[in-house]
This record gives structure tokens, C-alpha cells and sequence, in this order.
């Protein structure tokens, strides 16, 4: 049986920053035959070319300087940076993401009915309204109460819900607070004037690598570790009294510490020695699966088609969300193409047995939508699935994945990551907690 100071589950980026801190005495293993989990690049051929696809958007947005420089270092074509291009689909007009700052162009009453909600939310004593006395106690409360229920109805609720598959009522109040502009009065009243503001948003510039696409990413921290990744290869089994992990190749290792990055709830599944009660807690920890077509397009487009990416928080769309690799990134499609991905969440169950018609339903509302045109050419769909996409930030949340992740650090698994550590970030997130858990396993000397 091998030995290891740490065994690393998972190459995406949590487990490969885990790693390149490390740089000694780990043994890092990635089921998939390539490294970076969701963070990958799949070549799709056809007659036209190659495409490039994500596997939905991956846009990198940096707060670290450290882990920027890092990057910058790793990635041998460098990174490029673009202005979003965002927009919102309601009432059959696109309007500028994020809608609370840009509803010019919506029919007048949506427009009034967003401008009063806001004012009612920020000034409530003007219209002989209480101002609440108590925090917020759901995700819908605290929304209301940033932008007033006019936004809320006409975007926010109806978005997110559709997004999550489940009420705003069972979130907790501070579900993506970073990740939700917050403009100033001023801004949503210039913006309903057709006056629209700055760009808002943490993710009004992004960066993405110039060649490779975001596999890129992986790929080049992959390369700069010490040791390679064990690749095609899962855990089995782990026995966390004995400190061993049973693999599917036939191997075995022990470990002193692990790091776990992939899906809390699927961990605990290959477990042995958990009790019943912090089972029971992990049987409280909800998510929401995204199912995405991938799809590739010859022909002229339509009014939409070149916007980096587009909401549709209206139930008559049966997507969330439609993004376009090839309108961000040129290489990203054959000359005289285009790529897509189109995100769905809940109420698609009873199509997901009949992915044909569900193909057709989805072409159908691109067209619709003005994102596809008619004389396009459909050169593939590929239906693809994000199992724990979203975690569901509910009332049971924080104590039951805290009760699970206080057990495993008990028995030296410490488990990160938007999957390991049932959370939500972006790819930034990732390498910033890769670097802590490699810390944390091995703290430097003083």
C-alpha cells in the first residue's frame, strides 16, 4: 500500500492549487482522463471545424493579485481581457444586464413598477410605509428590500427561482450577496431614462486565456506541478478510522491528511466509519442539477446572436440562461460559425426522457428568442449535465454542512472547493481555497 502525507481527491482547480502549493509528498488523483473537472475545454468536430467549448461560461474575475500573477505566470498565451456584452430578455425587448440599473425600453407600467418598488424599499416613510425592524429572513426578503418589489417580481424572483428550482422563500438572506450589483438610486433612475450607468457588476470586465480555451487553465497548472496527477482514476472506498483510500484501478494508499474536492454528499456516499447523525446531516444538503445543450451554428445569426450571454427569467423560455463561447472568444467556432450553451434548470423534468423533443423545444425558443435564425444551419446539440450545480442555501444549510465538515476534520479530511466544500464561487474561489487547504495541511514553519 502506498503511503502519502495527503491525498488530494480531485484535479479541478481547488485540488491542482491544492497541489502547486504543496509541491511535496501528495498524491493527487482525477477520475476524469484530463485534469480541471468542470473547468475544460471539449473540441467538438464537424464539417465546418472545430469548436471549443466550456461547458457553459467560464470568465475569470480576479480579486487576489497573487493568484492573478500566478495565473499569468502558468498560462503560456497569456489572458485576454473583454467588456461584458450581457443582456435580459423580458417582454421582448433586451435590456443591458443587471436589469435593476437598465429597464429603458421596457413597457412603461413594468418601468413605473420598478422605479416605485425601489423608492417604497429605500424611502419607506414617504409612502406612510413601517421601515422593518428585523434583519431579513429569506433570500426574497433581503432582494425586496435592495430593490423593491417591482425589480423583484419582474426579474429577480422569477429568475432566481427559475435558476434554483425552488422558492425564494427557503433561502437564506445572503444567498450571492458579492455577486448581485447594487446600484444607487441615481443609477436605476438614469438607467430607466435610457441614461445607463457604468458597467455595474464584479464582472463587468472579465479575462479568459488567448488560446486553448479555459482548459487552458488546468492544463497549464497541471503542468507546473511536481508531480503529475493520477488521471482516470477514482476513489472506491476510503475508511477514515484507517486513513486508507481504495481506488478504481485495484490500488490502495494510505494517508495522513486528505484534501476532498469533490461533491460533499457523493464523498460521504463512498465513507465507511460515519455515523448515522452526520449522515443524517448530509441528507439535508440540497443542490440543484443544471442540465446545458452545447450547440454549434453555420449561418448569418439574428439580432441576438453575438451578446456574450442572455437571462430569460420569463417560464415561457424553457432556459435560465443562453451564452455564446464564440461571442466572447472568435476562436471559439469555425469562420461563419457560432457556438452556444443553453443552461436549464428545473421544469425540464418531464422532457428529460424525451431529449428530442426537448432539442426541438430549445432550437424553438432560440428562434424565438432572435438568438438562432431560420436559415441556420444546426451543426450539432449536445445535451450534456452539471450534477450540485447550485447549492441550495436553505434553512438546514449551514448547520448540517457544518456538522458534516467539523466530523471529517475530526478524522484530518478537510474537504474545499464550490463541490468539496458545498458552497458557491467562481474559478478564482477555487485556486484562493486551493492555496488555503495546502497551508492548512502543511503550515509553513516561523
Amino acid at each position: 500500500m502506498d503511503q502519502h502525507s495527503t491525498v488530494i481527491l480531485g484535479a479541478g482547480l481547488t485540488g491542482l492549487s491544492c497541489a502547486l502549493h504543496l509541491g511535496r509528498d501528495y498524491l493527487l488523483v482525477e477520475k476524469q482522463n484530463e485534469p480541471g473537472g468542470i473547468v475544460r475545454t471539449r473540441v467538438r468536430d464537424t464539417d465546418a471545424g472545430p469548436f471549443h467549448c466550456d461547458g457553459t461560461g467560464h470568465w475569470l474575475h480576479f480579486r487576489d493579485a497573487t493568484i492573478r500573477a500566478l495565473v499569468e505566470r502558468l498560462l503560456p498565451g497569456g489572458l485576454v481581457e473583454y467588456e461584458r456584452r450581457a443582456v435580459i430578455h423580458l417582454s421582448g425587448v433586451f435590456t443591458p444586464y443587471p436589469f435593476q440599473a437598465n429597464t429603458y425600453g421596457l413597457p412603461r407600467e413594468t418601468v413605473l413598477d420598478c422605479l416605485l418598488g425601489l423608492l417604497r424599499a429605500r424611502h419607506p416613510e414617504d409612502f406612510g410605509l413601517p421601515r422593518p425592524d428585523a434583519p431579513p429572513r429569506t433570500f426574497r426578503e433581503s432582494v425586496e428590500r435592495l430593490f423593491g418589489e417591482g425589480i423583484c417580481q419582474h426579474f429577480m424572483v422569477p429568475y432566481n427561482e427559475k435558476l434554483l428550482g425552488v422558492s425564494l422563500d427557503e433561502i437564506a438572506p445572503e444567498y450571492a450577496e458579492r455577486f448581485i450589483p447594487k446600484p444607487s438610486l441615481e443609477a436605476v433612475v438614469r438607467g430607466a431614462l435610457g441614461l445607463s450607468p457604468e458597467a455595474l457588476g464584479y464582472n463587468a470586465k472579465f479575462l479568459y486565456p488567448r488560446t486553448g480555451g479555459i482548459g487552458a487553465l488546468s492544463k497549464a497548472f497541471a503542468a507546473a506541478l511536481h508531480i503529475a496527477p493520477r488521471l482516470g482514476v477514482a476513489a472506491s472506498a476510503i475508511d477514515l478510522r484507517e486513513k486508507t483510500v481504495s481506488f478504481t484501478d485495484g490500488t490502495r494508499a494510505r494517508y495522513e491528511r486528505m484534501l476532498n474536492t469533490m461533491p460533499l454528499v457523493d464523498f460521504l456516499r463512498l465513507a465507511t466509519g460515519v455515523p448515522d447523525d452526520i449522515r443524517a446531516a448530509a441528507a439535508r444538503l440540497r443542490a440543484t442539477t443544471v442540465h446545458y445543450f452545447d450547440i454549434g451554428v453555420r449561418g448569418p445569426g439574428a439580432e441576438a446572436s453575438d451578446h456574450h450571454w442572455t437571462y430569460f427569467p420569463e417560464p415561457g423560455f424553457i432556459f435560465y440562461r443562453v451564452g455564446s463561447y464564440s461571442a466572447v472568444h472568435r476562436d471559439a467556432a469555425p469562420a461563419g460559425c457560432r457556438s452556444y450553451y443553453v443552461e436549464m434548470s428545473g421544469g425540464i423534468r418531464e422532457l428529460l426522457d424525451r431529449p428530442d423533443q426537448l432539442r426541438d423545444r430549445v432550437l424553438a425558443d432560440l428562434r424565438r428568442a432572435h438568438v438562432l435564425a431560420e436559415e441556420d444551419e444546426i451543426l450539432f446539440t449536445d445535451l450534456r449535465t452539471i450534477p450540485h450545480a447550485y447549492v441550495i442555501f436553505d434553512a438546514h444549510y449551514e448547520a448540517a454542512r457544518r456538522t458534516v465538515v467539523d466530523f471529517l476534520a475530526a478524522h484530518d479530511v478537510i474537504t474545499h472547493g464550490r463541490w468539496g466544500g458545498w458552497n458557491y464561487g467562481g474559478m478564482e474561489d477555487a485556486m484562493i481555497e486551493g492555496r488555503a487547504a495546502a497551508e492548512e495541511l502543511h503550515p509553513r514553519q516561523p
